[in-house]
């Protein structure tokens, strides 16, 4: 363990690592924040954690050989709320290392939405707006493997944290001062839920926005690509452009190649990625072929091609409006488009839709009236009129 001007403590001793964690179950608060390095990789490679438990600011080192279970069983304390902001890459760390989620959890850009009528800020804007510090954010590209790491860079972390607690007292005050912190709490966890469900390995191909011009069959082949590129990925801990980009396996899926001279005729693919990785290209596409057609994926639907549909998105986004309103909840935060638009899906009984935010979640007892009075208008109309 290592001290500067008693700002910070550099732990990278196990006994250091358990005086504090040992300190930290005890406090209410805990701001966290990670740095890590994901340039070609599928998985982050965690290079530094930050904590402040409003008595203590530690740098830990997870490059060292350190036993991390109690820091990881603060997590999940349910006494401490875990305080991070714009948490999505966080979590994504914590669920790869540890197995484990932060909970309760505050995010403060999630809080800032709230606040601010979704506007959404960065942890710099944030800090400054409502702690009136200008953060210098110098090192914010800089190498966490690297070793030994700069004071500059050790500072710039230790701010990580430093101003976190401040920024959540602030940001706290206002939420209850207004009557919606339960809301912010809730959306937060809610958040900690949905990244913590495995994701379903059979529908990657709908994370591609214009899988909605591919037919069935190129749609069994673009499946049949997608599990194979996540499978190679994952031995190789490549991110998954690096293996085919999107644009390739989408060609490929609407081309549906014969083989490896009409893989190689397709324009866009690079010469590089059928050298690697050609023959089981190939397999994948006459796997997706095989596929009786009644057994492929259904087309994906295309909500702007229903001719209701800008009438049920408006009159639906108006009527939410309204019940947030009442609650001094910004639409921002109550109803994004995607869930608008993954009630409809619902509702209509379109291929592919999935259960949507406004039943699973703390919006429901909100916009249960306000959907029940959409549903009346909308949830039976004739799609084809």
């Amino acid at each position: 363990m290592t001290t500067q001007e008693k700002e910070y403590l550099y732990i990278d001793d196990q006994n250091s690592l358990n005086e504090f964690c040992e300190q930290a179950s005890e406090a209410p608060v805990l701001a966290l924040d990670t740095e890590f390095v994901r340039t070609r990789t599928l998985n982050a490679d965690l290079g530094l954690i930050q904590a402040f438990d409003g008595k203590s600011l530690v740098l830990i080192d997870p490059l060292v050989d350190l036993d991390l279970e109690p820091f990881w069983q603060l997590l999940t304390n349910e006494k401490i709320v875990k305080v991070l902001h714009s948490c999505h890459e966080d979590l994504e760390v914590f669920k790869i290392y540890s197995n484990r989620m932060p909970k309760p959890l505050f995010d403060t850009q999630i809080a800032g939405q709230f606040l601010f009528q979704g506007k959404v800020l960065g942890f710099g804007a944030s800090v400054l707006q409502e702690v009136g510090i200008e953060l210098d954010k110098g090192e914010a590209r800089t190498n966490w493997l690297k070793r030994p790491l700069s004071p500059q860079q050790l500072e710039y972390a230790a701010n990580d944290v430093k101003y976190l607690l401040p920024l959540y007292h602030k940001l706290s005050e206002k939420l209850q001062q207004q009557g919606i912190d339960q809301f912010n709490l809730a959306e937060a966890n809610y958040k900690v839920e949905l990244k913590s469900q495995p994701k379903n390995l059979d529908l990657l191909y709908l994370d591609f926005g214009n899988c909605w011009q591919l037919k069935p069959r190129e749609l069994a082949i673009l499946q049949e690509l997608c599990s194979w590129r996540l499978d190679m990925a994952k031995k190789r801990n490549l991110a998954l452009g690096f293996v085919v980009k999107d644009a390739s396996l989408f060609a490929i899926a609407q081309k549906r190649p014969s083989d490896l001279a009409s893989l190689k005729a397709i324009p866009g693919i690079n010469p590089h990625e059928i050298r690697l990785h050609g023959n089981a290209i190939m397999t994948c596409v006459e796997r997706g072929k095989a596929i009786p057609l009644e057994e492929c994926p259904q087309k994906v639907p295309r909500l702007t091609d229903y001719p209701i549909y800008k009438q049920a998105y408006k009159q639906l986004k108006q009527a939410l409006t309204k019940a947030g309103e009442k609650h001094k909840l910004p639409i921002e935060m109550l109803a994004t488009k995607k869930q608008l638009n993954q009630w409809i899906k619902w509702k209509w009984q379109l291929p592919h839709a999935e259960t949507p935010d406004f039943i699973a979640s703390w919006r429901s007892e909100i916009l249960a009236e306000a959907l029940n009075t959409w549903d009346k208008s909308f949830a039976q109309v004739d799609l084809n009129d």
